[in-house]
């Protein structure tokens, strides 16, 4: 079934105000969201765009875009910013939600401020342990790429959630970069997404041990799936469908 031309970003706002995108490193988390900003800034174009922590390299065709830059993460603990979509790339990297972390009082202050100031906000993180039980109580709507089941905590929604789909791995869920799923309190969905290698910051990065043949089939393979994988999508149901923030 061909994929309805609604943002996921938009319909998962018009229920909760905050999306956690999960996934290893290198797995386009953020050029998935990018993506999804871009499309929901043309769709709203009065709608206020914030990101934290995306590479320099992004900056002019973002601002093209019309994708405003944050350029201290003290303004975003301190929320200075009112009426807007904000997206932390690398929170994880940013701010600790150790329960011994004596910053952890900033970052539930942080959350708990969200519906006043009227925000709706996208975190990103690999880190290791991050999505514990208290971001698992912020947090409960994600987009997931592929992820080590040993990155998420125990008895939490979330890891019983993503190793309840289905995976070819015991360690971990297997996600091409051109998929992902969303796991929400909802049922969990499927979708593609197209990529953007203007999105790509790690696009000019070259592996000395992959031969060029190699590299080429694996940039072909992240821009588009293989037939095979479009036959397969054909007959996924998809649920985007479009809202309005």
């Amino acid at each position: 079934m061909e994929e309805t031309k609604k943002n996921v970003l938009s319909r998962l706002f018009s229920k909760k105000r905050v999306i956690g995108v999960v996934g290893n490193t290198g797995t386009a988390k953020s050029s998935l969201v990018l993506s999804k900003l871009i499309e929901l800034k043309e769709v709203k174009p009065s709608l206020n765009i914030y990101v934290y922590g995306v590479e320099d390299s992004l900056i002019d065709y973002l601002f093209s875009k019309g994708i405003r830059f944050i350029e201290n993460k003290e303004d975003i603990l301190d929320l200075k910013i009112r009426n807007s979509v904000i997206f932390i790339d690398e929170f994880g990297d940013i701010f600790s939600v150790k329960s011994q972390d004596k910053q952890q009082e900033r970052v539930v202050r942080f959350f708990n401020r969200i519906d006043h100031l009227n925000d709706f906000v996208i975190i990103s993180t690999a880190r290791n342990g991050f999505w514990n039980k208290l971001m698992n109580g912020f947090v409960s709507q994600f987009l997931v790429k592929e992820i080590e089941y040993d990155n998420l905590i125990n008895n939490t929604p979330l890891k019983r959630k993503v190793k309840g789909i289905y995976s070819t791995s015991d360690y971990r869920l297997e996600v091409d970069k051109s998929k992902y799923y969303v796991v929400s309190d909802d049922l969990t969905e499927c979708h593609s997404f197209e990529y953007n290698s203007e999105l790509d910051s790690k696009k000019k990065n070259i592996n000395p041990f992959i031969q060029k043949d190699e590299q080429k089939s694996d940039v072909k393979s992240d821009g588009k799936s293989e037939k095979k994988d479009e036959i397969k999508e054909e007959n996924e149901v998809s649920y985007e469908t479009s809202y309005v923030l």
